[in-house]
């Protein structure tokens, strides 16, 4: 009885072991903001994209990346932990559609960018 318990018992440390012997993923990096409408209310909706300027260093390139603002006009993609520039553009209904870069060093970061959107002339007139 003692001895099946114990042998259990080194049987579950030689998992932990092998368990922790493997490699994690690597931690990713974050681009994330926050998009305002003037005069700086949060601006839910707001579809936010990600494009890649320049391809990380070392890593597979990462897709064109969407997602829209939640309530409080967050967003965020994660990117590979590597040395990469990046374009995030905003565009809402009747606000003039604006983009920035976001450049990584490569290490795992947060990177945060703001958008202020400005309504759009009227139009005809």
């Amino acid at each position: 009885m003692i001895g099946a318990r114990l042998a259990l018992l080194v049987g579950l440390f030689g998992l932990a072991a092998v368990a922790a012997d493997k490699k994690a993923p690597p931690e990713p990096s974050i681009v994330a903001g926050t998009v305002f409408r003037d005069p700086g209310f949060a601006l839910a909706n707001a579809e936010v994209t990600l494009s890649v300027k320049k391809p990380p260093v070392g890593v597979k390139a990462p897709k064109v990346q969407k997602t829209t603002s939640n309530f409080r006009g967050e967003y965020s993609f994660r990117v590979p932990a590597a040395q990469a520039e990046y374009v995030v553009s905003v565009a809402a209904a009747g606000l003039i559609r604006e983009e920035k870069p976001a450049v990584l060093g490569g290490e795992a970061e947060r990177l945060e960018i703001y958008f202020t959107l400005k309504p759009e002339a009227p139009k005809g007139k």
